[in-house]
This record gives structure tokens, sequence and C-alpha cells, in this order.
């Protein structure tokens, strides 16, 4: 297995797969009938678990972002 280190700018949200993550999280919450706040993190720390494990997320972040940067 190979890694490769990529520089991001200081601020480039569009560039960071976590916030495609927390983008979505934040989607699903806001249709959700919050009734504690014992509640939001755990519906927070699922929709993470969720999403991050997802190889779609991880998969369009590469083919969209990676294949950029390892052409220059």
């Amino acid at each position: 297995m190979e890694y490769r280190l990529v520089f991001l700018p200081p601020y480039s949200p569009d560039l960071n797969p976590i916030e495609f993550i927390w983008k979505s999280v934040k989607r699903i919450l806001s249709t959700a009938r919050i009734d504690s706040e014992d509640d939001l993190k755990r519906r927070i720390k699922d929709g993470f678990e969720k999403l991050s494990s997802s190889l779609t997320f991880a998969g369009s972040w590469i083919l969209k972002f990676m294949n950029k940067s390892i052409e220059v």
C-alpha cells in the first residue's frame, strides 16, 4: 500500500474530504427530531461513522482530487 501526502491550502473546504462528510451529517440532522444532547451526539457519531466508512465518499474524493494532484 502506498501513502501519498497531499498539500491543501490553509482554507480549502472543497478539497478536504471531511467537509463532504460533515455537510452530509448536517443535512441528516436538519430533518431529524433531536430529543436531547445525548441523542444529538449519538446521531452525529452514527452519521459520521456510517459516511466515513462509505467507499463512495473516499472513492469520489480520490477520483476528483487525488488524480489532479498526481498529474501536477
